[in-house]
């Protein structure tokens, strides 16, 4: 049996205190609720009274004892709207679309593949409401019954391909001080935010016909909501920090659209045994230190940061993220869905490496973040 302890992380009382929250959406989808309990392994799983749904993975990877590859691999579900009705078509429905991203950074050459897909539910794509069992073509993200560790099947055609087995290392968080994350002023752009922060990962990388086997650290969300950004923001940038002393930082700012820090970002340490630490958006900063500019898209990134944040300890720490390669911009195969994600390595004050980061950035110069409002 797959029981894993649950802590909770407060995301500023203050903006939760006096507002009701409505059962569902106007379009009526399912709302996130204040003090849900959740039921495991069957919240692992999809949820499709709710409009909008992920099962997210970043990693880094290492092969031959060197860090040489970092991963991203992302399930999206999206609901229909309501009206439309059921199908009644278990092979073709409409209910629900289905959209995968997979990237993989090869360090030592400096090669970015990727690949992405698009499937309405049914013979080529859906997901268990049982338990995690997501599937797209030959993709797929499942945790078998009785196993430790759940597995990742991608590909980038023709000759990429990713195989691991992942095993949590700490007890999953769920975010929120009522056990929603608040993503906005309105009441409906919440979140349900489940994370394990720390997940052991072996298996192998297949690139143009060599098998590599490889081992490392992984980060998976699983997000659900009807609308996740609130009408007033215009992207984020966002960060999973894994250090090397065991613990963790899931810090993001909310991107207004003058450009001002939305009071809903935050920054969260996560210590060594999964006890967390929340921080409101005026308790930390994050300044913008370096710009790419990507020439496929001219989509224009800032790719290096530093985060200024106090320790839970009382002390102050200042953590400079520097992309192991600039070159880590998603397209998908519509080429309306573009953002930044890439591996980073994170650096202390002295210039030392002290851990690995996953930063992602979106809402730079296409319609990403209106589709999730």
């Amino acid at each position: 049996m797959k029981w894993l302890p649950l802590l909770a992380l407060g995301l500023g009382a203050a903006h939760l205190a006096g507002q009701a929250v409505p059962a569902t959406t106007e379009e009526g989808f399912a709302v996130p609720q204040p003090g849900h309990s959740f039921d495991f392994p069957r919240d692992h799983g999809s949820h499709p009274d709710f409009k909008i749904e992920w099962w997210y993975l970043t990693g880094h990877l290492r092969a031959d004892d060197t860090w040489r590859f970092g991963y991203q691999a992302t399930f999206f579900r999206f609901a229909g709207p309501r009206e439309q009705g059921h199908t009644g078509d278990p092979l073709f429905g409409q209910d629900h679309l289905f959209l995968a991203h997979f990237a993989l950074s090869d360090l030592e050459t400096e090669t970015f593949y990727q690949d992405s897909r698009l499937d309405r539910e049914g013979w080529n794509a859906g997901a268990s409401i049982e338990q995690l069992d997501v599937r797209q073509g030959p993709w797929r993200l499942w945790w078998p019954a009785d196993d430790a560790a759940f597995h990742l099947l991608t590909t980038a055609q023709p000759d990429v391909q990713l195989q691991l087995a992942l095993t949590p290392q700490k007890p999953l968080v769920v975010f929120g001080e009522d056990g929603t994350s608040r993503k906005g002023a309105d009441p409906t752009a919440r979140s349900y935010y489940l994370t394990f922060t720390r997940l052991a990962t072996e298996g192998t990388v297949t690139l143009e016909g060599q098998q590599l086997d490889v081992t490392g650290q992984s980060w998976m969300d699983h997000e659900i909501a009807s609308r996740q950004l609130g009408a007033e923001l215009q992207g984020w940038d966002w960060t999973a920090i894994q250090l090397d002393d065991g613990r963790e930082i899931k810090a993001y700012i909310l991107r207004q659209g003058d450009g001002r820090k939305s009071p809903f970002s935050a920054l969260m340490w996560i210590d060594p045994s999964g006890g967390v630490t929340y921080l409101d958006a005026d308790d930390f900063t994050w300044q913008r230190t370096r710009w790419w500019q990507s020439e496929r898209t001219g989509n224009r990134y800032p790719v290096e940061v530093e985060i200024g944040a106090p320790t839970p300890d009382g002390k102050t720490t200042t953590l400079h993220l520097r992309p192991a390669m600039d070159a880590q911009e998603i397209v998908d195969e519509r080429g309306d869905n573009v953002y930044w994600e890439g591996a980073c390595e994170v650096l202390d004050a002295r210039g030392e490496t002290i851990g690995r980061a996953y930063l992602e950035l979106v809402g730079y110069g296409d319609s990403t973040a209106e589709r999730l409002q």
